[in-house]
């Protein structure tokens, strides 16, 4: 019966995101080239709506799936539409922003959810917050996520590929807990992305047929990840896995996000201005294909979800588990920020080199 529902779900999906298409070519929700964007042609960008579409319909027919259902889906609701009409105005940053934290704060209020026990990491004793200091520390953390996979989605399949990465290891987790119904819909989440992941890598109907997510599916995965996050580490009965684990199960987005943003203040810009600096972008200059570059990073996504993953399985110190979280981001911004500009010119120059060699 649950195998039934999920092949529902996928076509429910599909038949979403082609009648989505059309509409939004006709009203000019599409994504044109620019000098940041490599692709050709206008791609409608309806991707994200599908995905949310779809999970609407889910969980109004099963709300049990997910506490606060209503709140969930009016967040949800509001973010998919900001980010419409992002896609298709550029709203400013400051509105964006401002709606971001509204959303927080009505989740934190209404949907129960907020970050006010970290754990033990850093002693045998779990550490817990204020009042005040939790509902800003969630704040912080909800549009850090949100914000963290809008800027991954920068490459053919690599926002799709991550959240299907990212939701496996949740609904990994909540199975082992028991959690069956968050378990489902984890499933449910992969199972909706699939069409859009189809679609936009061409697989089946080539370029005729392609679509982005755009800003209101990275928004929406964002969301909806740290929503998942919230409820599975800070429940106060039985929690599905440790506060920490969850840093492991985002690594990359959340690492890529923080690099980002420390890099573009130390250049003196705003950490809000778009620029090609990411990861997948600094791989691209390199001349690694983009369907190797979209393998390598779901692999390090894959990778640091399964050492979260090992880690509370193996009942891993929490002390530990933070500890080797930071070091690898250090290393982490340290290859990216430090490294890669060093062989980035001895790389470039090298390349230069060639043609004189050819000639003589």
């Amino acid at each position: 019966m649950i195998f039934i529902e999920l092949i529902i779900i996928f076509l429910l999906s599909f038949i979403l995101i082609f009648t989505l298409r059309r509409i939004a070519k006709n009203v000019g929700l599409v994504d044109k080239p620019s000098l940041r964007k490599s692709h050709s042609g206008f791609i409608p960008l309806v991707g994200g709506i599908s995905i949310s579409l779809t999970l609407s319909m889910v969980l109004f027919l099963h709300p049990a799936l997910i506490i606060k259902y209503n709140v969930f889906l009016f967040c949800s609701s509001i973010l998919v539409l900001t980010g419409i009409i992002d896609d298709k105005n550029n709203i400013q940053v400051n509105i964006r922003l401002a709606i971001q934290i509204f959303v927080s704060i009505v989740a934190i209020q209404f949907g129960n959810i907020s970050i006010h026990n970290l754990g033990a990491i850093f002693s045998p004793k779990e550490l817990t917050l204020a009042p005040l200091l939790s509902n800003i520390v969630t704040i912080l953390a909800i549009v850090g996520a949100m914000n963290a996979f809008n800027m991954i989605d920068g490459i053919d399949g690599l926002l799709g590929g991550v959240t299907i990465v990212i939701f496996s290891a949740l609904g990994y987790l909540f199975w082992l807990n028991n959690n069956v119904e968050l378990y489902y819909f984890c499933s449910i989440v992969i199972v909706a992305v699939i069409p859009y992941l189809i679609l936009n890598l061409e697989f089946i109907f080539g370029k005729n047929l392609k679509v982005f997510m755009g800003d209101a599916g990275s928004l929406f995965i964002g969301f909806t990840v740290v929503w998942l996050l919230l409820n599975g580490t800070q429940a106060n009965s039985s929690p599905s896995f440790k506060p920490v684990t969850a840093l492991w199960l985002i690594a990359f987005p959340l690492m890529d996000m923080t690099t980002i943003i420390i890099s573009r203040i130390q250049n003196g810009r705003s950490p809000f201005q778009p620029d090609k600096q990411h990861l997948h972008h600094k791989l691209q200059v390199l001349g690694v294909p983009n369907r190797l570059i979209l393998f390598i990073l779901c692999g390090f996504s894959a990778i640091f979800a399964y050492i979260g993953i090992w880690s509370e399985i193996n009942d891993i110190s929490e002390v530990v588990m933070l500890f080797s979280f930071s070091s690898l981001f250090v290393v982490y911004f340290i290859l990216v920020s430090y490294i890669y500009p060093c062989y980035l010119k001895v790389f470039c120059q090298a390349q230069a080199r060639r043609p004189e060699q050819g000639a003589t």
